[in-house]
């Protein structure tokens, strides 16, 4: 088999998927949406450096859902992982601008650790409580979310015994793991929502809140939120 054929066979592997993935078109519209939300969210920041961070990660979470599309789990779940990690990193820079500063021009890494730490990072009470407190009960449930969901996507990132296994050898579609990628995928845009709610939502005026009404939608069960954002 020639370099051609090789790849046009693999090709049409990737359409097969591809045909399959997009019949499940509610799923697919719900992950657009969420990706959609932080879109329009960062279009509500006042530091261009922010808002830039949070337009890549909404970028990216598109990009996590084309490779699904094609059959490319692995990647999927690695690019949803950065996504993860991008979306914290930007209200963690927020408030660390020396550090942003040194990532912006190479000299730091992004590290999960710290965006996670228990007593200062961006799912710390210490956190939430300096920007809206009334947000801190609900605040460890976030973070045990993340933390799960960043194990979950790692285990592919780093090729995990059992997850090839599970992904295969070979471009095929797989209802497990598209399953799986829906499910991160929801707990992914969660908690970045959740975190930028608790940075931004005292920072924001009135028709930048009826603009982000999607909110306190997505947030009903927090009635802080909903209070903030005008809703009963």
């Amino acid at each position: 088999m020639d370099i051609q054929e090789y790849f046009s066979k693999l090709n049409s592997e990737s359409q097969n998927v591809f045909t399959k993935t997009i019949l499940e078109k509610e799923k697919l519209g719900t992950l657009h949406h969420l990706a959609s939300c932080i879109f329009e969210f960062s279009d509500c920041l006042l530091d261009p450096q922010e808002r830039q961070m949070l337009v890549t990660v909404s970028t990216q979470l598109e990009s996590a859902t084309l490779n699904l599309t094609l059959g490319l789990y692995r990647q999927a779940f690695s690019s949803l992982r950065l996504a993860l990690e991008m979306g914290l990193a930007t209200m963690y820079f927020s408030v660390n601008k020396m550090e942003l500063h040194e990532w912006l021009d190479g000299r730091t890494d992004i590290k999960w650790s710290k965006l996670v730490d228990e007593e200062n990072g961006v799912l710390s009470n210490r956190f939430t409580k300096a920007f809206f407190s009334e947000c801190a009960p609900y605040t460890s449930g976030y973070r045990d979310k993340a933390m799960s969901t960043y194990r979950k996507l790692s285990e592919y990132v780093h090729g995990n015994n059992e997850t090839w296994g599970k992904s295969g050898l070979k471009v095929s579609y797989n209802s497990n793991l598209l399953n799986l990628y829906l499910e991160s995928y929801k707990n992914t845009s969660e908690v970045i929502l959740f975190v930028a709610i608790c940075r931004y939502t005292r920072l924001l005026d009135d028709a930048a809140r009826e603009s982000l009404q999607f909110i306190p939608e997505e947030f009903s069960h927090i009635s802080e939120v909903r209070e903030i954002f005008g809703r009963s």
